[in-house]
Order: structure tokens, then sequence, then C-alpha cells
């Protein structure tokens, strides 16, 4: 299909329709909406079809049926559509539409709709004159070699016999661009932290690496003045800054508020409910913040939001929350004299504790909603420690019973300990207190 401009103007009329009514327009409607006069509706229904499954969808002889289906992958203006989020997108959603029941195959996955409308932006953006239209059009062109799409042959190291389909089946190329989990683009998010990860690991940036994640963990939402300074500015942001623009996005983009609120906890833009109040996209956050009664953070207008930038819900969830806990666990040990790193070797696991030379705690913080034996096996018994803790917040143990449930699971953990948050700071200070008297 050629890349036309009838499909951002049909976007951009739906969108200003909705923000004002609550039923769908009339094909009639929709042609005044685009300053076309009624009489062109079979044109603009045409047009419709093209979109339809990937960014709008109708009951067949259903009135007012026609809605969106998704906003728009955000674009940074001045910056391409990550090629290999699309890739997640698209192969995670092909993995999902293969399951299905050959009956109910007419349904695209939302991974596979959002892929195929990245690649319409990314193809627009690039002046590329061919993209797939339809899920027909897309699986034909899932079955030649990627690099055949112009944007793709900018990825290095891309083999030129790839595909996404081989032989009727999901290609391997395909399945390791997958991603798992209820939500996809969360899961695509923590992909770019692992990104992140294995970067730092390979060009061993250490300092890099923790500058970098008490950024996303401290300062969720930045002034644009101060993202730009800092990523102009600081030497040890300077190597990550390309991971930095995709997970840095216009806090605009995230949510349309009139005004803008912000967690007291974790600091990130809040979600506003059909009452008027406004709630963290955490829980912990939202009992922390009645428990401990956190002062509000001063909102601020729509004005002023086009002037913010934030970080991605999925680096949020996987990044800022969890490290929260990892941050507040450091500082409170540090003050007790304790020698405290964070992420050693490159996240190797997330605390050491020192107590002078021959005494090295390993710290890996769990912040889980359940206690599954399985997960707990991933964590490894250090041998360059003297022990090696799992530890969870106090505040999980309504949930967790790490207290009771402890006895069974720590010797099957070959060695590794189960603590609370709280058990851990006591006795860390009874080990100080010990030093000292000695």
């Amino acid at each position: 299909m050629k890349v036309t401009q009838h499909r951002e103007k049909i976007l951009e009329a739906l969108r200003e329709w909705f923000r004002i009514q609550k039923q769908a327009p009339t094909l009639e409607e929709l042609c005044l909406e685009l300053g076309m006069q009624p009489r062109q509706k079979a044109t603009v229904q045409r047009w419709l079809q093209t979109m339809r499954g990937i960014d709008v969808q109708w009951e067949d002889n259903v009135a007012r049926s026609l809605r969106l289906l998704s906003d728009d992958p955000e674009v940074e203006p001045g910056h391409q559509i990550s090629l290999t989020e699309t890739f997640r997108y698209l192969a995670t959603g092909l993995g999902e539409w293969e399951k299905l029941d050959p009956e109910k195959r007419s349904h695209i996955p939302q991974a596979l709709r959002i892929g195929i409308s990245r690649m319409y932006l990314t193809s627009l953006l690039q002046q590329d004159e061919q993209v797939p239209s339809g899920l027909p059009e897309f699986f034909g062109w899932a079955k030649n070699p990627v690099v055949g799409w112009k944007p793709a042959t900018e990825m290095k190291y891309l083999s030129e016999e790839v595909s996404f389909i081989e032989d009727g089946l999901l290609s391997d190329f395909a399945t390791q661009w997958q991603v798992e989990g209820f939500d996809v683009d969360r899961q695509v998010q923590e992909k770019i932290l692992q990104d992140v990860l294995e970067d730092c690991r390979g060009y061993q940036r250490e300092e890099e690496y923790r500058t970098f994640r008490k950024l996303i963990i401290e300062h969720p939402v930045l002034s644009y003045p101060e993202y730009r300074r800092l990523l102009s500015s600081s030497s040890q942001l300077k190597p990550l800054r390309d991971f930095l623009l995709k997970i840095y996005v216009d806090l605009v983009y995230l949510a349309e508020e009139k005004t803008y609120h912000f967690c007291p906890r974790c600091k990130y833009v809040m979600r506003s409910r059909p009452d008027g109040s406004y709630s963290c996209r955490n829980m912990t956050c939202e009992r922390l913040t009645a428990k401990l009664k956190l002062p509000p953070i001063p909102p601020i207008s729509k004005d002023e939001a086009l002037t913010y930038k934030a970080i991605t819900p999925g680096v949020h969830r996987y990044g800022t929350i969890p490290g929260i806990w990892e941050i507040q666990l450091a500082e409170t040990l540090t003050k007790k004299g304790i020698r405290v790193t964070l992420w050693p070797q490159i996240d190797e696991f997330d605390l050491l504790v020192e107590f002078g030379r021959k005494v090295r705690w390993a710290i890996d913080v769990k912040d889980w909603s359940y206690l599954h034996e399985e997960r707990l096996q991933s964590v490894q018994y250090r041998l360059d420690a003297t022990e090696t803790f799992v530890v969870f917040p106090d505040e999980q143990e309504e949930f967790l019973r790490i207290k009771v449930r402890r006895q069974e699971l720590e010797p099957e953990l070959k060695g590794v300990r189960l603590m609370l948050m709280s058990e851990i700071i006591r006795l860390a200070q009874n080990k100080v207190e010990k030093k000292n008297d000695a």
C-alpha cells in the first residue's frame, strides 16, 4: 500500500471527535470532520478499511460503532521508532496469533496490532514506499527476508535470509524476539532495561549503569531543561544516551489531564479516577502514602506538562518501583556506618554489604506479590560472599508470610537465606555493635 497522509488525518479527526463526543461519528460526519463532502463517504470508507484491525474497528451493520483501537506509539520529534521494539511487538503478536484456534484468528492480538502500526509509522518517517496495509498483506511480508523492508537494513548483523515466518510457522528468528507476560507493552519496556544491562556488561560500564539506575529510580519525571542537561553534560550518562531517548518520553504522551499529579512516594505521574481523585499506578505506593502520611507533591498545569519528560510505564514498573526498596535499604545501612555498594559487578545482585574485609553480604531485594520456589531458586548462593540473602519489604509480609514459609523453603535454597528488611537491618546493626565492642 502506498504510504499516504489519509491515515494521520483520520486518526487526528477521530481523536478530536472523541474528545467532545461520546458516540462514534457516522461516515457523513467523519467526512465533514475531514473537510470533505458527505458524498465522498465511499472514499473515506475505503481508507478506513485499510486501517481496520490496526488503528480502528467497528461492528458490521451497526451504526456509530466505529472506535479507535489504541493510541499511536509515541515518537519523540526528531527520533526514529525503535526497530528492536517493533520486532518484539511483531514477534510476540505473531506467536499469540499462532496459538489461537482457527475460528478466532480474525482477531488481531494487541501486540501484533501495535507492531504493524509501528511499521507503518516507521515507513512513513523514512519515506519508504511500501508497507503492509492489513493482516493478509502482513503475512505475505512476514514470509520474506526481513532485510527486504527498507528500515530494517539499518540493523547491524541482520542476516539476509531470516524472516518472521518460515514454512508456515513462526521462525526461530521471531521466537528470539518474543516477550512473555500479560502486559506486552510493559514487557517490551522491561526488555529495554535488559538491553541497558547487557550493553553495560559488554563494555564494563559499572559506574554508568549505577548512575542510570539511580536516575530512573529517583527522577522518573524530569523537566525538559534538566533532561537535556543530563544527556549533554553527564559523562556517565553519555554512553547510554540512545537508551535514555527511548525511556524518557514527553509527559503529555502518558496521560491527557488538565492538571498533572505525582505520587508522593515514587514521584511518577498518577492516573485520574472517575471521582476526580488521583491514584498511583502501583498499589504499594498507595498503601505506603496513606500509612506514612507522605506530603503531596505540587501538581503542574497542562501547559507546564508540555515541558516535562517521564519514563515509560514499563520502566517505572520494572525499574523504578523495585529500585526504591533497594536504595532505601542501602541508605539505611549506610547511615549505620556500613559500607554498601548498589548493583555491584553491574547488577549481579542488588547490594554488597561489607563489614571489613572478611565479612561480605550479598543481598537481592525482591518486591514480589507472591512467593514461588522456582523463582527463589534462580538466586544463587555467592561464593565470593560470606552470606547470601533474599530480602523482602516488611509491607509484603502479609502476602508472602516469609517468617513462616522460610522454614520449609530455605533447606532447598543451598545456603540462601530469606529475610524481611527490618530483620536484615537489625542483623547488620548487631554485627556493627559486636565489631565495635571487640
